[in-house]
């Protein structure tokens, strides 16, 4: 048996720290990829379970074979943490623009600003197709908690948000013990796989660390599992595992089985060009390419998979979106509200023409009226073939509070998210949240802005999503950037897709404000919720992925 094993390769571990933090992308015997992906890390101590038994491979020692069913503990007797340096970005650059990255750089320098290159990403052939997500990251050290504030004045200028880099200069190292009845043995990294290719179950994985379903579960999981040193010097438990097998876990924890198939499959194809895109760009002082959370993808194993997504998965095997020769990076999110958002309004990153940002909707109502907005307010429209006086109801562009208020007025039908059948319950597609002063007062006591006075988005992207909310207080004025920290200090609000509605008494003071919003989630990319409406409504996944991804084509690449 574990000749077999040895021969297919599988059970070799000689330097597996180093190919866990190279971030490259490694293969399988068959030569599709593999992904190492995070499931838990800062254990002292890890159990796992092979029902057909198990053969663990400790670098530097020699193979051990374990009954079925015998519980195999692996413990950390030693180690020591990583060298990991911390980078504010000024500047991110991909594609063309990468090439430029070493003038930029010296344009940075020209200003004051000694700026460094570093390289992330890289190119990748899969079965005669180049995949190149290749970017570069221009920084500075993080020298303090905070950017000394000239710089920071220097660099506000510019227009840049403090958004920081973990960079890893050494690599951790960890001393390990493989305990069992009969055998066990000591080695700086273990790889265990199952006989018979059998899943392995990992026992008591934390997940959904910050959110309220925080817990510990057991995790049955295909491929191999890693154990090797984290950044602090203790266990990480990274599966390895070829990517057909990780879409198909992925799925079932990002959309609902039940949904269409052809909604499913569009979900598979976006969730394999998220994995994709990431590899080699996150994560950078960690043992994995991707984690199990929703800070990648959540992926739950073999214990979140239905033969539905499974399906899924299988006839999409392979299939990524591209403009042109680039990878899209086809991020989703739960409801769009009835207008996508532009990428570089959600994140700090450049702007991408698939990811530009557009409205949910089908041409035209039942009659042919139009449900977009013209340039021209309520100018005459030709619909399928008809010539009438419209009173299209979304707006093409969603930057003005008028705007905002017209999509939040729109009938639900008007928008594909609108129309899914699993949206008819909840508060996912429209929302209101109230807050009073003492909460607000609570929520931005950090600001240094005293009591609030007024709060208010002070500009919009395209799709309506806040760019930066202003918060007035007795004591002066401050300005909260992007929507995820907005949400957060918000009491994780829904989305930033809201107008503000202020409460004030009889002396004008501000007594609450009540937020009226759409959506759920960041917004960008392919809508869950709009996924399910267009395939409902007779849509391919193909035709969901195209309305999605601005001019994107999918093609199978392995």
């Amino acid at each position: 048996m574990i000749a077999a094993l040895l021969a297919l390769g599988l059970v070799a571990p000689a330097g597996l720290v180093d190919d866990l933090y190279s971030h490259r992308l490694l293969f399988d015997e068959a030569g599709g990829p593999a992904v190492p992906i995070g499931m838990m890390q800062g254990r002292d101590h890890v159990v796992v379970v092979g029902e057909h038994g198990l053969v663990i491979s400790l670098e530097g020692g020699a193979p051990i074979e374990v009954p079925p069913r015998a519980p195999v503990v692996i413990e950390r007797v030693g180690g020591a943490p990583a060298r990991v340096r911390e980078l504010w970005v000024l500047e991110t650059l991909e594609g063309e623009a990468r090439a430029r990255r070493h003038a930029a750089a010296d344009t940075w320098r020209a200003r004051g600003v000694p700026a460094q290159v570093f390289d992330v990403g890289g190119v990748y052939g899969v079965k005669g197709t180049v995949v190149d997500n290749r970017a570069a990251y221009l920084a500075i050290p993080k020298t303090g908690a905070h950017l000394d504030p000239a710089m920071a004045a220097l660099l506000a200028q510019h227009g840049v948000r403090e958004t920081l880099l973990e960079w890893l200069e050494a690599l951790p190292r960890v001393q390990l013990r493989v305990q069992l009845r009969a055998a066990g043995g000591t080695g700086a990294a273990a790889r265990i796989v199952g006989n018979d290719g059998a899943p392995i179950l990992v026992k008591d994985v934390e997940h959904s660390a910050g959110y309220a379903e925080h817990g510990f579960a057991d995790r049955l999981v295909r491929g191999a599992v890693l154990i090797a040193p984290d950044r602090q010097g203790k266990l990480a438990v990274v599966n390895l595992v070829d990517e057909d097998a990780l879409v198909a876990g992925v799925l079932p924890s990002e959309m609902f089985a039940s949904a269409p198939i052809e909604a499913l499959k569009a979900q598979a194809v976006t969730a394999r060009g998220e994995l994709f895109a990431k590899i080699g760009r996150r994560h950078f002082a960690d043992p994995f390419q991707v984690c199990s959370e929703q800070h990648c993808q959540v992926y739950r194993g073999v214990s979140a998979e239905h033969p539905r997504t499974r399906q899924a998965a299988d006839e999409t095997k392979g299939e990524l979106c591209f403009v042109g020769d680039r990878l899209v990076e086809s991020v989703y999110s739960a409801c769009c509200g009835g207008h996508t958002e532009a990428a570089d309004v959600v994140w700090d990153r450049p702007a991408q023409s698939a990811l530009a940002g557009r409205a949910d909707v089908p041409f035209a109502d039942p009659v042919g009226r139009a449900w977009l907005a013209p340039d021209v307010e309520r100018s005459a429209l030709s619909v399928r073939g008809r010539h009438e006086r419209a009173a299209p109801v979304i707006p093409l562009d969603v930057r003005s509070d008028a705007a905002v208020e017209a999509l939040l007025a729109a009938p639900r039908q008007a928008t594909w998210c609108g129309r899914s059948s699993f949206n008819q319950k909840g508060d996912v597609y429209r929302w209101t949240r109230r807050f009073t002063r003492a909460e607000l007062d609570v929520a931005f006591a950090d600001l240094g802005v005293g009591a609030v006075t007024r709060v208010a988005v002070e500009e919009r992207g395209p799709g309506g999503r806040l760019r930066a909310l202003v918060v007035e207080g007795e004591r002066g004025k401050a300005r909260v950037l992007r929507e995820l920290p907005v949400r957060k200090r918000l009491n994780n609000l829904r989305s930033g897709l809201f107008v503000v509605d202020e409460e004030r008494d009889a002396g004008g003071a501000l007594v609450a404000v009540t937020l009226r919003g759409a959506g759920f989630g960041h917004g960008s990319g392919m809508c869950q919720q709009g996924a399910i409406g267009m395939a409902e409504g007779g849509h391919d996944y193909r035709a969901i992925l195209r309305h999605y991804y601005v001019g994107a084509v999918v093609k199978r690449v392995f």
